[in-house]
Parts: C-alpha cells; sequence; structure tokens
C-alpha cells in the first residue's frame, strides 16, 4: 500500500498560539505605555485598545510577565469598576496606591475618580506607533 500523505509540515497550533499571545503582550505594553501620568486605564479597555476585547484578564498576566526593563507603568491599570485589583492587605496593593496618590489620581471611597480615567482619542498624537515601539 502507498502512503499519498504529504510530508510537509503543517503549521501548529502551539507556535500559532505563542505568536498570537506575543502580538497580544506587545500590544498591551505599548498601550499601557501611553497611559499619561495621573491617569488611568481599565485591564478591560487595555484589552479592547489592544485588539482583544474581553481578555482583561490576560492583560493582567501580560503585565506580570513584562520584564522590568519596560519600565511600564504597570501601576495605573485597575479594575473596571475603579478600585485597585490586588487585595488591600497585600504589599502590591499599597505600592499601587502610594504610586498612583503620588501622581495626583483621587480616590473616594477605594474608588479612583472618574476624571482619573484615560481613553485615547482619534486626534490623539502620539509620538510613535505601537509598531515602531517594538522595532
Amino acid at each position: 500500500m502507498t502512503d499519498n500523505s504529504d510530508d510537509r509540515q503543517q503549521p501548529t497550533t502551539s507556535s500559532n498560539s505563542k505568536d498570537r499571545m506575543q502580538h497580544f503582550r506587545q500590544q498591551v505594553y505599548y498601550w499601557v505605555k501611553q497611559i499619561p501620568q495621573g491617569k488611568v486605564s481599565s485591564y478591560g479597555h487595555i484589552a479592547k485598545l489592544a485588539g482583544f476585547p474581553r481578555h482583561a484578564r490576560h492583560v493582567s498576566k501580560a503585565l506580570g510577565l513584562a520584564h522590568s526593563d519596560l519600565e511600564l507603568p504597570w501601576f495605573r491599570v485597575i479594575g473596571s469598576d475603579g478600585r485597585i485589583a490586588f487585595n488591600s492587605d497585600s504589599p502590591y496593593y499599597t505600592e499601587q496606591l502610594n504610586r498612583l496618590k503620588k501622581e495626583g489620581v483621587q480616590f473616594i471611597k477605594g474608588k479612583v475618580t472618574a476624571d482619573s480615567f484615560w481613553s485615547p482619542h482619534a486626534d490623539d498624537d502620539s509620538d510613535i506607533s505601537a509598531e515602531e515601539f517594538f522595532r
């Protein structure tokens, strides 16, 4: 019996998945870098800007995996309810709270005030594009 199967390797799902996750992380890092001092954004909003709506939890994971050399302002990303996502008794909560307050972010009853939320505008003159950021 002759085997007529093609010997060429098909792209693996894991390779495509790794590429997709790398692209996702790069987009997350780019958008987090865009959040101005004294402003915050939510995990969900960053996921949406990155092109992956409904992947807010992955934003948190991506920030946790980010190398410190990127100097990302991770502390400017909070929950969609306006609260810091860490448990209030954790050192990360305290660090994030202190960093945000130092930048002038206001809190009322544990929530960031609405005027502290950042949203990029279509006419935003960002200095670089996402593609240039990672060259």
